[in-house]
This record gives structure tokens, sequence and C-alpha cells, in this order.
């Protein structure tokens, strides 16, 4: 991170402190967002929250630690948010950097995917010592290193295919027939070919259905839709895979 590069770290909070102080001196920043469960009231969830906001006190001088909600038992939810939000730094200008050693393993995977998905820098921070929580506070003490994860590089979709993605999502994520795209996709820049002089409306449109069709079915074999002949019609639908990659609905 290069002096005057702006940085902001994403914590998903749990029974941890050291090592959530630990990541942010490492790589210092003066910002951060703590992420926490939606279920306030179970007993680790509480316990998580008198951390950050014991956190929040120690770092207060010189870091604006904000904070966002999130299922921490749904994987498919905590790419999407984390990947938006990554994705949203990014855009602003900032390195993002993401703790992936404070939160539980579903949390924890999906920061590290959508990581590897937008170019965050996953970090992981290891503890001198552990100890087995019975009315204390903290899962382990004192922070014996911290090693940053390698990024890997998800190649993902096409533009192109995110053009088709995205009205997929802005649709509910599906359309009856693989033709509904069409003019739904007629005003994404370059996504169709300009109508040649010497072809004729009815062969111009049987080129843009062919080109559809074509895209749909190498996006099917890359898991991002799905596409179910019902008589004359193929619905095509969102997946999971697909629906990481179409962004947010307002876009």
């Amino acid at each position: 991170m290069t002096q005057d590069r702006k940085s902001i770290h994403i914590v998903p909070m749990g029974l941890e402190v050291d090592r959530v102080l630990g990541g942010l001196k490492a790589f210092p920043t003066n910002r951060a967002i703590f992420l926490y469960g939606k279920e306030e009231r179970t007993g680790i969830e509480m316990r998580a929250r008198r951390n950050g906001e014991r956190i929040r006190q120690m770092v207060s001088a010189t870091i604006d630690v904000s904070e966002l909600e999130v299922n921490v038992f749904d994987f498919q939810e905590c790419t999407e948010v984390l990947r938006e939000l990554f994705s949203e730094h990014f855009e602003q200008g900032s390195e993002v950097y993401v703790n992936i050693s404070t939160g539980n393993r579903i949390v924890t995977s999906a920061a590290l995917l959508a990581a590897f998905m937008t170019g965050a820098h996953p970090y992981y921070v290891r503890p001198e010592s552990y100890n087995i929580p019975d009315d204390q506070e903290v899962l382990s003490h004192g922070v014996s290193g911290v090693m940053m994860i390698p990024r890997v590089s998800v190649k993902g979709p096409s533009a192109t295919e995110q053009s088709v993605l995205k009205a997929l999502r802005a649709e509910g994520g599906s359309v009856r027939h693989e033709t509904s795209l069409i003019p739904l996709l007629e005003g994404a820049e370059g996504f169709f070919d300009e109508r040649r002089e010497d072809e004729s409306k009815r062969s111009y449109i049987a080129r843009k259905r062919a080109q559809i069709s074509r895209l749909l079915r190498g996006m099917e074999k890359g898991g991002y839709v799905s596409l179910l002949k019902r008589g004359r019609y193929v619905n095509v639908s969102l997946t999971d895979s697909g629906r990481l990659f179409s962004g947010s609905p307002s876009k």
C-alpha cells in the first residue's frame, strides 16, 4: 500500500480482540467496517458486539469504525454483500483489506471468495495461544504473526455475459424466453452489432436471436444460467453463481 493510497479494513466480528487489533496494526488505516450477524440477541453475537465496542473505544482516536449487519449463516448472501462492499470501496479509490481470522467459517469463506473476485487483500492473524471460553469474552490471546493470503484471480463471466446476468437480475432473476433478453440488451453499448445496410429487418432479428442463443448455451456450461425448455419456449434463470456476478438490482 502506498503512503497516499486510501485503505479500509473489513472485519467480521466474533470472539476475538487481539487478532482484530493485530490486523489493524499490521496494515495501518483510518477506516474500518465491523461485520455483525443479524441475530443480535444470541450469546455469541452479544459477545461479538461487546468486543467490537471495546475495540472501537481503543482505536477511536485514529480509526473511524462503522458497522454492517449480514446473515453470517448464509454463504450466498454474505458473498453477494461482501463483493458489492469491496467493489464499492475499490471504485472510491481505496485498497480493501479483509481479516479472515475473526469470523465464523461461513462468513470467512464468503469473504475469501469475494476477495478473489474483486482483488481485495485477505489476511490471516495467527494468535499466540487459544483458550476454551467459559464466561470469557475472547477465544485467543496475543498475536504471533499476521499472514497475507495470496490473491487468486477469479476469471468469472466476460463483460458481455455480465450484461446478460445484470439484465436477468433486473427482471427478478429469470425471463420466460431467451429472446425476451433482446430488448433488454439493446441498450447495452456494443452488445449487438449494427444492422448492415443490405440486411433486412427480419434477418437482423434472426442474427440477434442466434447470438443470444449461442451466448446462453456457453453461459449454461459455465454455470451462470439455467436453461429449461417449456413447450415452445426456453426459460432462462440465474444460478447462484450467476447471481454472484450479476451486481446489485439497482445497477
